[in-house]
This record gives structure tokens, C-alpha cells and sequence, in this order.
């Protein structure tokens, strides 16, 4: 068995996404993260990312990086509906057999 390959394919898989012209990816939390995940801005840090998996949101002014507290409520609301989804999606690996 390759690891590489296994932290591979068991690791979040991205999705493109796209919110008034401007695209990033969204994906679910990692297991190191998911103590995050109760408040909507921290979620939404942890959950996107660039084409290499860099975050591009922040909570604070940081370079390379968007503020996201300077962002419109319902973009917010948007994003944070679309992880939520990516929760309530299937993936291939929930149905690999468990030893």
C-alpha cells in the first residue's frame, strides 16, 4: 500500500466554486479542524482554499489573503450553504468496507 496514495484519496476532495464571478474551492473540514466548525466565519477559513489548497480567507487583514469580515452578509450565507452541502453529500469512500 502506497500512504501517499491513501492520504490521498482519503483527504477532502475539492470543489470548484463560484460566487459572483470569482471562483475558489470548497471542501470539508479536516480532522484537525473540525473543532472550527461551530462558527460560520472560522468554517468558512477552513473550508475553502485556491487551486494549490492555499487559504485564501482570513478573519483579519493578512496578505494574500481576503478579510472575510469585510465580505456582505449574504456572500457569507452563501458559501457557508454550500459546505454545508458538501455535509449532506455521499462520497465514494463512505462506502469503502470497514475491517
Amino acid at each position: 500500500m502506497n500512504l501517499q496514495d491513501a492520504l490521498q484519496k482519503l483527504s477532502p476532495k475539492k470543489h470548484a466554486f463560484t460566487i459572483e464571478g470569482v471562483e475558489f474551492f470548497i471542501h470539508r473540514a479536516r480532522t484537525r479542524d473540525l473543532d472550527k466548525l461551530h462558527n460560520p466565519i472560522t468554517t468558512i477559513t477552513v473550508c475553502t482554499c485556491d487551486e494549490n489548497g492555499d487559504p485564501i480567507f482570513s478573519t483579519e487583514d493578512i496578505e494574500g489573503r481576503i478579510n472575510l469580515n469585510a465580505l456582505d452578509s449574504q456572500i457569507i450565507n452563501q458559501i457557508i450553504d454550500a459546505i454545508m452541502k458538501l455535509y449532506a453529500t455521499e462520497d465514494p469512500v463512505d462506502h469503502i468496507e470497514k475491517k
